[in-house]
């Protein structure tokens, strides 16, 4: 495997030197950082509490040589507020395999996105790091809520960033995409190192520009744990775990319509009800079918919107709800409105009516917020002399 990657390094680093050596004259330079900082109010369980809504900041770098660009980007999650909860999924930060993770916020900056890559232009581009996965090609067309949403997508999957599994924001990816005409394509595999196997996952999309406003997208996603983790007859995991979806996004200047669905086998995660002879609260890996709907009517400074997702376990009954309830399943209907009274600034509402069930068999909670978020990047352009 080793010699493998080294392979691989030697070819980053023979199209880099080859690229310095016929370059012309001079290079151009581009430079953008972005912040986006969000706060909101939160109203659930009868009590109110003061929220970071996943507030990040980043830079993107580009140098242009010739027809090839060298661009690199990072992005960091800021939490400004010191409440304990967050019901934004993306809000979800790197985490362990199997390790349920705390609401808890305690990290002032959280890692995002790191990554390096290679722009051929038309022949696409390379990159390699912690970056967005190309399931997520696809399942973004419904998760464009400020809060709510992304729930039933397989995508931040056990309260994570769906970097481990390559999902999301995908661990130690190299990801190659293009555009063909009216063909988006991306291919990503992982190199963790965390087993036996050459590579440790890899994905596959591809979206169909059928029109100006309309694209239909599919995307594949495997990943390839640890055999012992099998071995050790975890509950509820009985493989690798993999993931399919299929989407369409419609996209106008006065209506945005997009649907999702997936089905996951042994892809996510959940609290066990039961503790193990040490106290400890044992993870339940299950497979489930999801769906996901949004809806957004676009006016000048006004934006109204609504969607719907349901998530539903798969093996979930009373012969096993010892583990998990039978009761298990998510299930929201989210309203939202969206104002702009100046540019780079929007006032924010949503409502999360839930009908789902944890898996400890209680009720879902209905949460409204009110929040605001300021968007601010500026792009800067230089040319070199060599």
């Amino acid at each position: 495997m080793h010699n493998r990657l080294s392979e691989v390094l030697t070819c980053f680093l023979f199209l880099f030197f080859s690229t310095i050596n016929y370059a012309q004259d001079s290079i151009d330079v581009s430079v953008k950082p972005y912040i986006s900082l969000r706060g909101q109010l939160a109203v659930f369980d009868k009590d109110t509490e003061l929220q970071d809504n996943v507030s990040r900041t980043g830079i993107e770098l580009k140098i242009k040589n010739k027809s090839i660009s060298f661009i690199a980007g990072l992005e960091f999650q800021i939490n400004m507020f010191k409440g304990n909860s967050s019901f934004n999924v993306d809000g979800n930060l790197d985490n362990g395999l199997l390790a349920i993770k705390s609401e808890t916020k305690q990290q002032v900056l959280g890692n995002r996105l790191g990554y390096l890559g290679i722009d051929f232009n038309q022949y696409g581009k390379l990159t390699f790091g912690k970056q967005w996965g190309v399931y997520r090609d696809v399942t973004s067309y419904t998760d464009k809520f400020n809060v709510f949403g992304g729930r039933a997508s397989a995508t931040f999957t056990g309260g994570t960033d769906g970097g481990e599994l390559g999902t999301g924001r995908a661990d130690q990816a190299i990801i190659y995409r293009n555009k063909i005409k009216f063909l988006h394509i991306g291919t990503q595999v992982q190199t963790k190192g965390g087993n036996s196997n050459l590579i440790d996952g890899f994905g596959l999309s591809a979206q169909i520009e059928l029109s100006k406003e309309l694209l239909v997208g599919v995307a594949y996603n495997k990943a390839f744990i640890n055999k012992a983790l099998i071995d050790n007859k975890i509950l509820g995991l009985n493989g690798n775990p993999s993931y399919f979806t299929l989407g369409s996004n419609y996209s106008s200047k006065k209506f945005d319509f997009s649907l999702v669905g997936i089905i996951q086998e042994n892809g996510d995660f959940t609290s066990s009800n039961n503790l193990t002879e040490n106290n400890i609260i044992p993870s339940y890996v299950f497979g489930a079918k999801g769906f996901e709907s949004y809806f957004k009517w676009k006016m000048e400074k006004l934006a109204l919107s609504t969607g719907y997702n349901l998530y539903v376990p798969n093996g979930i009954n009373k012969d096993n709800s010892q583990y998990v309830s039978d009761k298990f399943r998510k299930s929201d209907w989210i309203v939202g409105i969206n104002y702009s009274p100046i540019k780079f600034i929007q006032i924010y509402s949503e409502q999360r009516f839930s009908f789902g069930h944890n898996s400890s068999g209680q009720k879902e909670q209905n949460i409204f917020v009110l929040g605001m978020r300021m968007d601010l990047s500026k792009q800067f352009n230089q040319s070199i002399k060599l």
